[in-house]
């Protein structure tokens, strides 16, 4: 063969190897892979609640599987994360689909026993959320080691905008399913669509594995992702010494107290948002779920917002998101009755609730230590899981006391409070995020 012949092979990239079509084909596979996940995720939550009432005929039920599952994902934050230090998150991830395709079949198959004992629904569901969760901070603590931080951001952004979407055609799918399927069955086809998740799952590896030298935008070689933990000689600090890290280092200290104010007020929020609506709104049902999924619209721009932000813009996004979020909950209690401006703001709570969830999570996958990044992670996790529980449930009692008007308003405030917090989140700070002992 002659030089002239070998050129073109030698010197050129064959298409799918070129850094925008391999960026693209990786964008691709995460959003299937995120769209499975999604899919499987909302039709086996409405199975299990549908199964907890059919065998029980009490609502109560429903709030005791959910109340469950929010437990042990508690739990799973703080017991998982050093073992995703210590060990492959692959694995782990892997071993999480695994689980609960065995638990959907198990119960799906006809299986009288399991399907007709309340405890052995609750039991099932508890083990399918501690596992998911166990999944969610595998690929977590996974998606830094293997991506570089431009390619992670866009990854992610992606990823809210495609779980966004999921969120409003997830209801009609499992409807659809649980009318075909009644009772159990309905759970032979979220166990479908973890097993596709599973081999969507190879192959965004494999993809990742046929990264080129260059995909990195500004042309840096982000071919080598980090060693696994398992391979460092050194043992890993224990939790305890995680947690002593963060309370003491001021930086993380102040992350965290803006971090759980914001979560705080988004998530209390988003989920009083149908009783804001029907009870102070005085809209039907019907009418008040269509609303929702302005909100879903909003965080599908939010998603977008993200990937095009890159790793710089997430520091000032945690600040403008919050203050959207903050403006949109302000209209929506003060003018929420003229329905196109309840539109408007629900979108702008979307947009601002999307892009600072997406923005604070990168933050701490960009600036936790590498090899500490599932227990530090997971302590985190846990502390905002309990903090907005509490929230939550007070707000319940305040909504009855004083009404949704009110309630809003003050969270509404608290947002706007904490995007000035933000504003205070200069570059001495986030660079003192990456200082600590353990860095």
């Amino acid at each position: 063969m002659t030089t002239t012949e070998q050129g073109p092979r030698a010197a050129g990239r064959t298409p799918l190897t070129t850094p925008s079509r391999w960026l693209t084909l990786l964008l691709v596979v995460f959003a299937l892979l995120v769209l499975s996940r999604s899919m499987s995720e909302g039709i086996y939550d409405i199975a299990f609640a549908n199964l907890a009432l059919d065998l029980s005929g009490l609502v109560s039920t429903v709030g005791l599987v959910y109340c469950v599952g929010y437990g042990v994902e508690v739990v799973a934050s703080v017991a998982a994360g050093p073992l995703l230090d210590r060990g492959n998150p692959k694995s782990v991830l892997v071993t999480a689909y695994l689980v609960k395709i065995g638990v959907f079949v198990l119960i799906g198959i006809g299986s009288t026993f399991l399907s007709s004992h309340l405890w052995a629904i609750v039991v099932a569901a508890a083990t399918v959320d501690l596992v998911h969760h166990i999944g969610e901070m595998a690929l977590f603590v996974l998606l830094p080691r293997i991506l570089d931080a431009k390619t992670l951001v866009r990854v992610q952004g992606i990823g809210g905008t495609i779980r966004s979407a999921s969120e409003l055609l997830a209801p009609v799918v499992a409807g659809l399913v649980i009318a075909l399927m009644p009772g159990s069955r309905a759970l032979l086809v979220a166990a479908g669509l973890q097993v596709l998740a599973l081999a969507v799952f190879a192959a965004f590896v494999a993809v990742v594995a046929r990264r080129p030298k260059a995909a990195d935008p500004d042309g840096t070689d982000a071919a080598n992702p980090a060693p696994e933990p398992d391979t460092t000689p050194e043992p890993l600090p224990s939790r305890r010494v995680v947690a002593k890290t963060l309370a003491t280092s001021p930086a993380w200290r102040r992350f965290l107290t803006f971090h759980a104010l914001t979560v705080l007020a988004l998530s209390t929020v988003i989920l009083s948002l149908l009783s804001l609506m029907r009870e102070t709104f005085d809209m039907s049902p019907a009418r008040a779920g269509s609303f929702l999924a302005f909100s879903t619209i909003g965080a599908i721009i939010g998603g977008l917002a993200v990937a095009k932000a890159g790793p710089d813009g997430i520091y000032t996004s945690l600040r403008w998101a919050t203050a959207l979020a903050g403006a949109g909950t302000l209209t929506a209690a003060l003018f929420g009755r003229t329905q196109w401006i309840l539109a408007a703001a629900l979108i702008l709570f979307g947009i601002g609730f999307t892009v600072y969830l997406r923005s604070a999570g990168l933050l701490v996958q960009l600036r936790a230590p590498a090899n500490l990044l599932g227990t530090w992670h997971g302590l985190l996790d846990a502390v905002i899981r309990i903090v907005s529980a509490a929230a939550i449930l007070a707000t319940g009692f305040l909504f009855d006391r004083f009404g949704g008007k009110p309630v809003y308003l003050a969270f509404g405030a608290l947002l706007l409070l904490t995007a000035a917090l933000w504003s205070t989140f200069g570059p001495q700070d986030r660079h003192h995020l990456s200082t600590t002992p353990l860095h």
